[in-house]
């Protein structure tokens, strides 16, 4: 019978470490290792932390460049050249030239018929027939006026050359004594006198003479101020016939088919197409911006032409303002008119600035902030930017070159100061 497991029992005896500081070292290094292992996953855990999958995203690097401060707008085609057609007279219209047709230079496209007008070209030029059968008259009469003159100064020119020889002939005979002082002296008086009247006769034929003129540049000068009258009347009647005053395609009918006009009353236009413009909406943000001679980039049917701006519109309409840009080399392109386009109005021209591409980031924080790619990390840090472009932004401040930064939207995380991307 067995009475208890005594002899089962051995004697233990304890041992005693006599360095037990080591094993806590070990547990402690063993802690350590594993919260710097998960420190990331923790400090995640605990911040709040998000993932994002790195292919949603877009990124580009900060480099420097040349940076071309523009904007893009976008417009129409339209003709530099576009004259409107007016009547001349009153009167009625005959629309030769239909919309659509194309006409030369000079080609009549309408015509307009004014009776009153016809009416008082005659009557200009039936007194223009008169004065000039007057002017006529008075040289009829003036030669005759003149031939009386010439007759009188030739009968005094003989009495003055009989008194001469008589006066000779007086004192060849007082020599002889055949005649008396008395008929002398007579014979002399008698020479001053015809003397005197042919001066008289000379001087009466000049001043008449003088006085013919005038009377005839006075007829003259009648029959010349009815010539323009009438040739004023002519030009008139000649506008009655509307032509096309450039090469180029009738386009709308302001006024309809024998249609009573007024004067200066519109009638159709005429479109060149040798000539176009482009007439741009810009924003009434870049106003200030805008100048003349700035040169713009114009896309129409995926080819880029060049141009200048030539005109710039005073007021603002609908926030836009509309801007004419010349465009050069159009020879080669096929143009319609209000032809929809793109452009690229450039304001400045920066070289060697700090730039990145243009991105939705811009309006997550306004600008002033974005994030920069280290690793699989990004990290939100605090920027500024200046001027910007249709492609890229000029960075002032918090990047260097060779820096990387998301440039899509950060919307998603905004509120947290760093992101992991997978």
């Amino acid at each position: 019978m067995i009475n208890n497991t005594s002899g089962q029992d051995e004697v233990i005896n304890k041992t005693i470490n006599p360095k037990p500081w080591k094993k806590v070292m070990v547990i402690l290094s063993i802690m350590v290792a594993v919260t710097w292992v998960s420190l990331p996953t923790l400090n995640q855990w605990m911040g709040g932390i998000p993932n994002i999958d790195s292919n949603i995203i877009n990124r580009a690097k900060v480099f420097k460049g040349t940076l071309i401060r523009d904007v893009a707008v976008n417009g129409k085609l339209v003709a530099a050249n576009a004259p409107t057609l007016y009547s001349s007279e009153a009167g009625q219209v005959t629309l030769i030239a239909k919309p659509g047709d194309i006409v030369e230079k000079g080609t009549i496209v309408a015509t307009i018929a004014s009776p009153e007008l016809q009416s008082t070209i005659k009557q200009a030029t039936a007194t223009l027939e008169r004065l000039r059968i007057e002017a006529s008259r008075g040289e009829l009469s003036d030669n005759e006026a003149l031939l009386d003159l010439e007759r009188s100064l030739d009968s005094a020119q003989i009495y003055y050359n009989a008194s001469v020889r008589e006066l000779t002939r007086a004192e060849l005979s007082f020599e002889k004594k055949v005649i008396s002082e008395l008929e002398l002296v007579t014979k002399q008086d008698a020479k001053t006198e015809s003397e005197l009247l042919l001066k008289h006769a000379h001087k009466r034929v000049e001043l008449s003479k003088k006085r013919l003129d005038f009377e005839s540049q006075t007829r003259t000068f009648f029959v010349k101020s009815q010539q323009l009258v009438v040739d004023e009347l002519q030009r008139r009647v000649e506008l009655l016939n509307v032509r096309a005053p450039v090469t180029g395609v009738v386009g709308n009918w302001l006024v309809q088919k024998k249609e009573r006009v007024t004067d200066a009353q519109a009638i159709m236009t005429i479109v060149d197409l040798s000539q176009y413009e482009a007439e741009l909406n810009v924003p009434e943000f870049y106003a200030d911006d805008l100048g003349l001679g700035l040169d713009v980039q114009i896309t129409i049917s995926g080819k880029t032409l060049l141009g200048k701006v030539i005109s710039i519109s005073p007021e603002v309409n609908n926030s836009q303002v509309a801007v004419r840009v010349s465009i050069a080399d159009i020879n080669d392109i096929q143009l319609r008119q209000n032809q929809r386009l793109n452009a690229r109005i450039e304001f400045e021209k920066k070289d060697n600035v700090l730039m990145v591409k243009r991105g939705s980031f811009l309006a997550s924080h306004a600008g002033k902030a974005a994030y920069l790619i280290t690793d699989n990390t990004a990290n939100r840090k605090p920027i500024s930017v200046g001027a910007q472009s249709v492609e890229f932004i000029e960075i002032t401040s918090g990047l260097n070159a060779g820096d990387e930064i998301i440039i899509s939207s950060t919307e998603t995380f905004d509120a947290h100061q760093s992101v992991l991307l997978n």
